[in-house]
């Protein structure tokens, strides 16, 4: 395919649209409180390492670093996925641009289409309020994407010199990028260009991505590929039914089906087949895998930026008349498209209070998990001090089920004098083995998790975050467990469990 020159970002379009979106994360930043996952992060960054059992080592250093430059705050934390899904934002734009090719008004109305839809999707929404690795993780891909579709049309061989550290980097975030690549390159052996496995510089980016990715590796070979472990786990409970319902769920459906259909059908991207073909081969593979319904959503960004593209020759076709049935079609498409942008914002983000989000949970649970964890620092705590003799407290140790809990007792725990808190669960089994002789506080556990490795296990309290919301923690139970049967070390190994 020839290079064509490209009209030139449409800054006046796109950037209101950052500015609104912005504003929007920045707003809500600060309201609820951690989401588990970060609360896990905070202590796995003052565990550095190359590699965790669950996850790659640059989410939980990102999330130190945001703190230790911005403050301990929940909005402080936010800081940085509000930057990155800015950024996705501003991607998707550009893809836009690149599809779009070298009308100047179609170019604009396209990349201002793409840029909305982006930002007002649940992905982006979400992933731009948490801290979580599957916000970086969609910013890669986006990247990564762009610059195939962008090699595609100019067939500079030197954009895989920046695809390779940035694959490096979004591999460092999440492995989910060896996916993305592996689907790229089964797609261009099926349907080309075979072009690309010519390049030189290709397989230079690649060693550079590998190199860039080897410390996690290495990591991971020495200590037994646990992440293989975790996805292990993660296969076999996985809803493979959920896989297409969650595509079109998180985002917009109809233009993200334009979008592929544009890419897989219009002769004017026939050079784009590679694209068309990677998503679907992307499903496939998670749906192969078991892996969980996110896993391929990373290419929404290019989807909706080519349904833009579709969208905006629907509604501007120079042939079209402009009669009343075309007004009346458009105006219900774009109070259609209202519609479903507000009901993603006050799903996607905390904008309702919390009194009121169990009406809003069947539709996005995570915010639920954001609830209740001040309160649950709180009733350990109460059953810490309720231990009837000093000796009982002094020598405690405080296990938790999950790393989530295990979070949070260590963030709110200490200036309420809680001992360090354990949690066989994932990597946060990692952090430390616990030795102490004394009774065991078990947080979030069943009695029947725990039978012959006690003696005895007393239910204390059960946890209630005062708000009726109904998420994981709610109405778990607090255990004093005493009379341990097997050593620590022993113990460790049959309680640790992955999810």
């Amino acid at each position: 395919m020839a290079a064509v020159q490209l009209p030139r970002i449409a800054w006046r379009q796109v950037l209101p649209v950052l500015a609104v979106l912005a504003a929007l994360l920045e707003a809500t930043a600060g309201r609820y409180g951690y989401h588990r996952d970060e609360l896990y992060f905070m202590v796995a960054g003052h565990h550095p390492a190359w590699g965790y059992a669950d996850q790659p080592p640059l989410v939980p250093l990102l999330v130190r670093l945001d703190t230790a430059v911005l403050g301990d705050s929940v909005r402080a934390l936010r800081t940085l996925p509000l930057l990155v899904a800015l950024c996705t934002v501003f991607l998707a734009a550009l893809c836009a641009r690149e599809l779009a090719g070298p009308d100047a008004r179609r170019s604009r109305r396209s990349q201002l289409l793409a840029a909305v839809a982006t930002a007002l999707s649940a992905l982006v929404l979400v992933s731009g309020h948490l801290f979580v690795t599957s916000g970086v993780d969609l910013c890669v891909w986006a990247l990564l994407l762009w610059l195939v579709l962008r090699w595609l049309r100019t067939r500079d061989d030197r954009l895989w010199l920046l695809a390779g550290p940035a694959a490096g980097v979004g591999l460092l975030v999440n492995n989910l990028v060896a996916l993305l690549a592996l689907a790229l390159v089964l797609s261009a052996a099926a349907v080309g260009p075979r072009a690309l496995f010519r390049s030189p510089l290709l397989y230079a980016g690649a060693v550079i991505a590998l190199l860039i990715w080897a410390p996690d590796l290495i990591w991971q070979w020495r200590h037994g590929w646990p992440q293989l472990t975790m996805a292990r786990q993660i296969s076999s409970n996985s809803e493979r039914v959920q896989l297409l319902p969650f595509q079109f769920e998180a985002s917009f459906p109809l233009l993200w089906i334009a979008g592929w259909w544009a890419l897989a059908r219009r002769r004017e991207f026939d050079g784009y087949r590679l694209l068309a073909v990677g998503y679907p081969v992307t499903l496939a593979l998670v749906l192969l895998t078991g892996g969980k319904p996110y896993y391929a959503t990373g290419w929404a960004p290019l989807l909706l930026a080519a349904g833009s593209v579709a969208a905006v020759d629907w509604l501007w076709r120079p042939d079209r008349a402009r009669t009343a049935r075309h007004t009346g079609t458009v105006l219900l498409a774009a109070v259609l498209g209202v519609v479903f942008s507000l009901v993603e914002v006050v799903a996607a983000l905390p904008v309702v209070p919390v009194s009121t989000y169990h009406l809003v949970q069947p539709l996005n649970a995570e915010n639920g998990e954001t609830v209740g964890w001040p309160d649950l620092t709180a009733t350990v705590a109460g059953v810490y001090r309720a231990l009837p003799t000093a000796a009982d407290r002094s020598g405690a140790t405080l296990i938790a089920e999950n790393y989530g809990e295990a979070g949070a007792l260590d963030h709110y725990g200490r200036p309420l004098g809680l001992p360090t808190p354990y949690a066989d669960h994932d990597g946060y089994a990692d952090f430390g083995t616990p030795s102490g002789d004394g009774p065991s506080i078990m947080v979030g556990f069943e009695p029947d998790q725990l039978t012959g490795y006690w003696g005895s296990c007393t239910l204390a309290a059960r946890i209630d975050n005062g708000r009726g919301l109904d998420n994981q923690e709610q109405h778990k139970q607090v255990l004093v467990c005493r009379d341990r049967l097997l050593p620590w070390p022993d113990l460790w190994k049959r309680l640790r469990h992955y999810s």
